[in-house]
């Protein structure tokens, strides 16, 4: 079985908000300090997922990413975490921010690697919460697909599927080739031991660019940033005294409604 996973390099969910701040300018979101870059949670699991089915099953785990040269060290901590090769595709390949222009990149990844068997991925990405990205990839190969995935059990030409509901789960049979976007319950990752951490460090990771994807001839991007807005999140705090309960109510209430809040 030949198993791809999706990953995304995301900066650490767990940073200070207090240093989080939006460049208007840029349309980029930023850290001060910068933060430590990780591999974003809901991918984490399934990358934990393709390593076990692997162990249980015997598979091959091909995990692939998009982005800046940076991105190596996510997919390295990939590789000691079940990862058997890793592919880095060149931001080129997809304007950033574009979900489509990422999925089509992707897709086209997928096809290059093929045949490929089962493709997992996070059910959404820690830093802008969409989870737009794994189905639109299921749709562009024409897989079937289900999101948000807690159990799986591989089989003959099929994987049984336990997903998420709004009144509780369903169990569903699909065919491979199919793509599972997991959630967090489905496993707890497991920590690389120190031998697997250097073993990742010496195999050497891949990159596509959109030539090699065959990208060149793309159409616009689905999606384009018009304006990041920071938001104000400045608190103040004005007291309203009164001689007595019923005068501080009714200079409240006063004040309120001059300032069009009631």
């Amino acid at each position: 079985m030949h198993i791809v996973v999706c990953i995304k390099q995301v900066p650490d969910p767990q940073a200070p908000a207090g240093s989080f701040y939006v460049d208007e300018a840029a349309n980029e979101p930023r850290w001060s300090p910068p933060a430590e870059n990780l591999i974003s949670t809901f991918d984490l699991h399934a990358l934990e997922a393709a390593a076990q089915i692997k162990d249980e099953h015997g598979a091959t785990v091909t995990v692939i990413s998009l982005g800046p040269p940076d991105v190596e060290v996510a997919l390295r901590r990939a590789l000691a975490a079940g990862g058997d090769a890793a592919i880095r595709l060149d931001t080129d390949a997809a304007p950033d921010g574009d979900r489509l222009a990422v999925a089509r990149a992707l897709a086209a990844a997928v096809r290059k690697l093929g045949p490929v068997d089962l493709v997992l991925a996070g059910r959404i990405a820690v830093d802008w919460d969409m989870g737009h990205v794994p189905m639109m990839l299921a749709e562009l190969l024409g897989v079937a697909n289900a999101n948000p995935v807690v159990g799986l059990v591989p089989g003959d030409g099929r994987v049984v599927v336990k997903r998420l509901t709004d009144d509780g789960h369903q169990v569903i049979e699909l065919p491979l080739p199919c793509l599972l976007a997991v959630s967090n319950e489905i496993n707890e990752p497991r920590y690389p031991t120190m031998r697997s951490v250097l073993d990742a460090q010496r195999k050497p990771v891949a990159t596509w660019t959109a030539t090699d994807l065959g990208l060149e001839d793309v159409n616009g991007p689905g999606v384009s940033m018009v304006r990041l807005i920071g938001r104000d999140l400045s608190r103040a705090c004005e007291l309203v005294e009164g001689s007595t309960q019923e005068e501080a109510g009714e200079l409240l209430a006063d004040l309120l409604e001059a300032r069009g809040l009631v």
